[in-house]
């Protein structure tokens, strides 16, 4: 903190330099530097921060431009003036005394016996002090702050730290990953740590800590610090960055064995390995036990529908998205280990003897709306079913993609949903694109597919409302929202297009739906209608 004029006029014989006016601006206005004015206009010249000093020779006759050097010295920040009255200078002005007043700025009187470099030398040497002790201060601090960073202290080291300069608690809220952290004596844990990140800034004084225009997180104070010491914000200042240092170590740490642990694991997906023994050898790297069975979960950000939604994400927001599922899915399940392939996530979750498949699905239901509610996205996570070991994850993986695809056809909303969940799609996933598979529903629905008329797009939305409502006439109608009627003559129609006579057997009924089916696992370009709930 700079030298105030209170803190000026406790040096040695300054303690009789009596204050005329601006009393409030003692404790304000801060000296830079002090000088000795000899003309008249001497406010042109103010850069801030100055202590004036005058004989009050040049106004003895001017009351005026006295007044005039007041208004111009006190709006352009200058620290206060001296005035040696008496001896040139009988009295201030009053409307002096009144714009000094309005300004907080303060008029000292000086002392007559007083020489001026009695004034400037000890002033300057205070100055030159404050700026020493500023200077070491902020150099003790900042290696402080360093050194907890190099010992790998993490942020709790930070923040003791600048509990102990402030002798308040502090807490640091990570904006990214919504984790709370705590001084060593900080009273805060009990009112925040349940608290939405809203509410704790609007509450609680804070400093926000941002790299560009992204918000990492805030630095919060159980009080007001400015208010606590006159070197409180430079040890906010050099928290505010040890905690970007720290960020930022964290993240570079984070990318560099991400790159090793995504080649590993893309490695591991496509089956590029030739060996057993080096994919447990690696494994163990990312401390994978080669003993524990796993499943397999990919998760797609964002609504299940959109495609490539991920082309227009920056790299940055893509490594940012990827740290902080980790960082969730490692805190769910110990041990996971994850990746990105564009573009959704593949997450490995190991399974342990005494967990069972349902007990996890539930975690990871839980999970999808901690990520859905704090992202503010559509999520769907795909589970593969349990696997031996890691061996096995090439087959977990393609169960998950499988689930996506027939997910993706059929509209489903996001949420979570397994392999293992899945009926009959799983079977037509073994007949899809065959030739087998395409000679059955061309040969029992592509008199109708082939149609090109506008009435054909009607009769298939027709067809999929049955198939959805089970062949159940009135549940369809209202389904479609048409009349009874109307859904009999479409029917009618479907039979005459398919040359079937009647579609009311069960063994018909069965082809037609497996038929259409097929076709809507290969093919994802009809006109849809709504899911039944």
């Amino acid at each position: 903190m700079p030298l105030t004029i209170e803190e000026m006029l406790q040096i040695g014989d300054l303690k009789d330099v009596e204050v005329l006016a601006g009393e409030r601006g003692l404790s304000s206005r801060a000296v830079k530097t002090v000088v000795v004015i000899d003309v008249p206009n001497a406010g042109q010249w103010i850069r801030g921060g100055e202590f004036l000093l005058t004989s009050g020779y040049l106004f003895a006759d001017d009351e005026f431009s006295f007044i005039d050097l007041v208004d111009s010295l006190a709006q352009k920040n200058a620290a206060a003036l001296g005035v040696k009255v008496g001896r040139f200078l009988s009295k201030i002005p009053d409307e002096a005394i009144s714009k000094a007043n309005k300004y907080n700025f303060p008029i000292l009187k000086i002392p007559t016996y007083m020489n001026h470099v009695d004034i400037i030398n000890p002033v300057l040497s205070a100055i030159i002090n404050t700026q020493y002790k500023l200077l070491e201060t902020t150099e003790t601090l900042r290696n402080k702050f360093l050194d907890s960073i190099l010992f790998s202290k993490g942020v709790e080291g930070i923040l003791n730290i600048l509990e102990d300069f402030l002798n308040i608690g502090v807490a640091f809220v990570d904006n990214i990953l919504g984790i709370r952290y705590y001084s060593q004596n900080s009273g805060l844990k009990d009112v925040i740590e349940n608290s939405y990140i809203t509410e704790i800034v609007n509450k609680y004084p804070n400093t926000q800590i941002t790299i560009g225009d992204r918000v990492i997180g805030y630095l919060l104070y159980e009080k007001e610090p400015s208010y606590l010491t006159h070197f409180a914000d430079i040890a906010i200042r050099e928290a505010q960055r040890a905690l970007l240092l720290n960020y930022q170590k964290t993240e570079f740490a984070h990318e560099v064995e991400r790159r090793h642990r995504d080649v590993f694991l893309k490695d591991l997906l496509y089956s590029k390995f030739k060996r057993p023994a080096e994919v447990f050898l690696q494994a163990k790297i990312y401390g994978w036990d080669p003993t524990w069975k796993l499943i397999v979960a990919v998760i797609y950000t964002d609504h299940i529908n959109k495609e490539n939604f991920d082309d227009k994400l920056t790299n940055s927001y893509r490594n940012e998205n990827e740290f902080s599922l980790s960082q969730k899915f490692a805190a769910y399940f110990p041990g996971t280990v994850l990746t990105r392939i564009d573009p959704h996530y593949v997450a490995l979750i190991p399974v342990r003897e005494e967990e069972n498949y349902t007990f996890l699905r539930n975690k990871i239901k839980e999970l999808h709306q901690i990520i859905s509610q704090s992202k503010k996205i559509d999520l769907v996570i795909t589970l593969s079913s349990v696997k031996k070991d890691l061996l096995e994850a090439p087959h977990a993986f393609s169960e998950c993609l499988e689930t996506f695809d027939i997910l993706r056809r059929t509209e489903q909303k996001p949420g979570v949903y397994s392999w293992c969940d899945l009926g009959v799609e799983k079977v037509l996933c073994a007949l899809k694109g065959t030739e087998m598979s395409q000679n059955f529903w061309k040969h029992t629905l592509g008199k109708l597919i082939d149609r090109q008329d506008e009435s054909s797009s009607f009769l298939l939305q027709t067809l999929e409302a049955l198939i959805i409502n089970d062949w159940q006439m009135r549940q369809a109608a209202a389904f479609l929202h048409v009349h009874y009627n109307t859904l009999k003559y479409r029917i009618k129609k479907l039979e005459e297009i398919l040359e079937i006579n009647g579609l009311q057997e069960g063994k018909q009924r069965f082809e037609v739906t497996l038929a259409f089916m097929l076709y809507r696992l290969e093919h994802n370009n009809l006109s849809r209608i709504p899911q039944k709930s």
